[in-house]
């Protein structure tokens, strides 16, 4: 199908805005008579709180008040209701807000807190989910069993607080059958998200009990309805507003701040109150990311296919759980990758630990589970001595063939088969290139999948207003943080309504009492789910054009047809723009009302998955692709220098090439961090975070970049998708690691299932460490 608009690269519509510096960020409002919040935090991960004195604090100039725990409602949460807005009675990770102060500026508050006096007991603590699921564990959270729940979640008890299971065939004959059986355990470690624009929250209060809150959130709805939740006001009168926003990676879709700052506006009625986070707090006052054990095992046949698959998964949720749940589901649902395997028993355990909350980020439980999967199948080929490309082509899904849950392959489900086969074909088109008797040169791929984890009956919502220049402005409830959504979705209007694109405006800011609902801006679902929404209000306003049209001829609506921009019937020609605001009788009188389209979308056929056995219909669409890596590793130092990066992808219609691949690449860049040199380092003594800074927290840079990037779209279209497309803001980040591992095993002859692989693990394995 030729498109005008979809698959062309068009320039983004947020980049004047954002180039010249108008683009405004939370950040950037000010208010009269606005306050501002300081938070104090715990140091230990673990502790009771046996005392807190704040009296002092609040008899310092311009402090105008100082909440701890007893202070504020709760406990809330969308899954789990297991945490309050300030630490009341314990602390169960460092970085806990213990007391926040609001004063007349940030320093009053900043000073105000040092006068506070908190009396701890420190508590054992536990870091490592492992260890956290272990008998005698320190019990993190006591009433588990109590907490109000959301239908989904299965509290075990101690610190597991849900347990997501797959089961399919019968695993121990199969076992039994394998001719070749392969185990592993690896670890994704803890990571921070790092976006560039910190967590920022503005609030205010008022008498009539309704609140308007700015916030850095990628769900804005879901932040207005845990304020009704925490506060008990109506839902009509909590007004969040979402602008811009400066990077999300799935860390700013968890109630983070919000609910604390709500509860400090409400201290000092009629005044907006801003938080804004340092750096250094990012890191131990919001979410951060991964966090999984996982325990593999893996029987194949001498022939080269996978026969059974056995998988115990941990996910360390920190010190509270709640979103963390669809991540344990998300580790169940990929818990295959991208692969046929006929005999399943995967167990994937929601662990609490004394770490900051874990949450959303780039992949959502997929790149955590693809590692073990994928540094497996390499494993199982290298003992069958078969080529590893073919091996994985060998049991890659196709049409027909069925997934761990239970669902057949369809056509428009994607074809990674061909992603493997290209990215075989690019990567072993020549020999390795001689880099010098210093450097070892390896090669290495990773097939994946992403599926989007959402609720069964997640709703988009959009407005098409027409204007009466005959221009177009889309409302909706998505939030744009650098992806380039706006840009993609003004593209699908033109597309659906025939009119240039740049004849569509974007509303470039989220409010929960005027913008049509959206479930949030997470799990690559914007272009699919919203942009399905756009399909059915083009649809409504074009049927509306039409009978506003059929009056005006005064014919039946049936006669009216539309060309363009134009309504024709017989040689009579209205514009579109005449209709907009409605149309006249000669004498003056209305004839017909202003014209918008209305689209809401909600996906048919998702279903909740089997508890006992995960299979059902649990996944709205998959998007394969596969990654390759040619990379060195310096023998003498354990550098390692990534030559080139492939990554072939079939996620539908494009809508947006550029766009497109700036997502993949994108995704690619933040997990290379996490693979070779991210992670969070925890104290001994207390648990609390030694490298909360961007000097120690070691994200890569321009100079860590590949040589060589190349990044290719195979286009099957999703049938229930816009035009065919569906998501990819994740997909570049599921892949990469067990390639590189891959890569690394094909230079040394090492094997590494930890990560990040660091020049120092690779030194000390080369001299014969483990």
């Amino acid at each position: 199908m030729t498109f005008k608009y979809v698959g062309k690269s068009c320039t983004r519509n947020d980049g004047v805005e954002k180039t010249t510096g108008r683009a405004l960020f939370v950040a950037d409002m000010k208010f009269p008579g606005m306050l501002h919040a300081k938070v104090l935090r715990s140091p230990y991960a673990h502790a009771k709180i046996k005392s807190i004195d704040t009296s002092e604090a609040l008899r310092q100039p311009g402090v105008f008040a100082v909440l701890t725990g007893e202070d504020v409602p709760g406990p809330f949460g969308v899954a789990i209701a297991d945490q309050y807005p300030i630490a009341r009675n314990k602390v169960r990770y460092a970085g806990e807000p213990v007391a926040a102060a609001i004063a007349i500026n940030e320093r009053a508050a900043h000073e105000a807190l040092k006068l506070v006096k908190v009396e701890y007991e420190p508590l054992p603590f536990v870091i490592h989910p492992k260890d956290a699921a272990s008998e005698g564990a320190p019990i993190i959270h006591e009433n588990l069993m109590n907490y109000h729940v959301a239908p989904y979640v299965n509290p075990v008890g101690k610190n597991i607080y849900q347990h997501f299971k797959v089961r399919k065939g019968d695993i121990e004959e199969a076992f039994n059958k394998a001719d070749v059986v392969v185990e592993a355990e690896t670890w994704f470690p803890y990571i921070h998200h790092v976006q560039l624009e910190p967590h920022c929250a503005i609030a205010q209060y008022n008498l009539d009990d309704s609140m308007i809150m700015y916030s850095t959130t990628q769900a804005p709805f879901v932040v207005q309805s845990c304020m009704q939740e925490l506060h008990g006001m109506p839902l009509s009168k909590i007004q969040v507003v979402a602008p811009y926003i400066g990077g999300g990676f799935g860390g700013k879709s968890d109630i983070t701040i919000e609910a604390l700052v709500s509860c400090l506006a409400k201290a000092v009625p009629g005044r907006f109150v801003r938080l804004l986070l340092t750096r250094e707090e990012m890191f131990i006052g919001t979410t951060l990311g991964r966090g999984g054990y996982c325990k593999y095992k893996v029987g194949v046949s001498k022939e080269g296919k996978i026969l059974a698959m056995e998988g115990e998964s941990y996910l360390g949720s920190g010190g509270n759980a709640d979103y963390a749940v669809n991540i344990v589901t998300g580790m169940g649902l990929a818990g295959t990758g991208p692969y046929e395997v006929p005999n399943l028993k995967l167990d994937v355990y929601g662990v609490y630990t004394n770490t900051p909350p874990i949450g959303a980020s780039r992949g959502y439980g997929h790149p955590e589970v693809h590692l073990p999967v994928e540094r497996l199948l390499e494993k199982a080929a290298r003992k069958l001595g078969m080529d590893p490309a073919e091996f994985r082509l060998k049991n890659l899904l196709a049409e027909g063939k069925v997934n761990g849950i239970g669902q057949v392959m369809k056509h428009e489900n994607g074809n990674v088969v061909l992603c493997a086969q290209k990215v075989a074909e690019e990567l072993y088109k020549s020999p390795k290139p001689d880099k010098g008797e210093n450097i070892m040169v390896g090669r290495g791929m990773a097939a994946y999948m992403k599926t989007p984890c959402m609720p069964t009956n997640v709703q988009s919502s959009v407005y098409l207003k027409l204007n009466v220049d005959g221009s177009v402005t889309l409302a909706t409830g998505a939030i744009e943080m650098g992806q380039g959504t706006y840009t993609a979705l003004a593209q699908i209007v033109a597309e659906a309504l025939d009119i240039p694109y740049e004849k569509v405006n974007v509303t470039n800011k989220v409010d929960t009492l005027i913008s049509p609902y959206e479930w949030q801006t997470v799990a690559s679902h914007g272009t699919w789910g919203t942009g399905n929404a756009i399909l059915l209000a083009a649809e409504d306003l074009k049927s509306k054009l039409k009978e506003s049209a059929s009056k005006v001829f005064d014919t039946d609506v049936k006669n009216i047809k539309i060309e363009g921009d134009k309504l024709i019937y017989n040689d009579k020609v209205l514009k579109w723009g005449d209709l907009a605001l409605g149309y006249k009788n000669p004498d003056g009188s209305a004839l017909t009302g202003p014209v918008i389209g209305e689209g809401h979308f909600v996906p048919k056929g998702v279903q909740n998955p089997d508890p006992e056995t995960g299979q059902g219909n649990a996944a709205a669409d998959w998007t394969f692709g596969c990654v390759g890596v040619e990379l060195g590793v310096d023998k003498t130092t354990g550098e390692i220098h990534i030559y080139r990066l492939l990554n072939t992808i079939d996620a539908g219609t494009i809508v947006n090439p550029q766009v497109a691949r700036d997502q993949v690449l994108g995704g690619m860049t933040m997990v290379l961090g996490s693979t070779l040199t991210e992670g969070i380092v925890f104290s001994e003594d207390k648990g609390n975070i030694r490298n909360n800074n961007l000097v120690d927290y070691k994200i890569i840079g321009i100079e860590d970049m590949p040589e060589e990037v190349l990044i290719n779209f195979v286009e099957t279209p999703e049938e229930s998708g816009p035009y065919g497309a569906k998501g990819i803001g994740e997909h570049g980040a599921v892949g990469p690691a067990p390639a590189i591992l891959n890569a690394i095993y094909d230079a040394t002859g090492k094997d590494f299932y930890e990560l990040p692989v660091t020049a120092e693990k690779i030194m000390m394995a080369l001299e014969g460490g483990k």
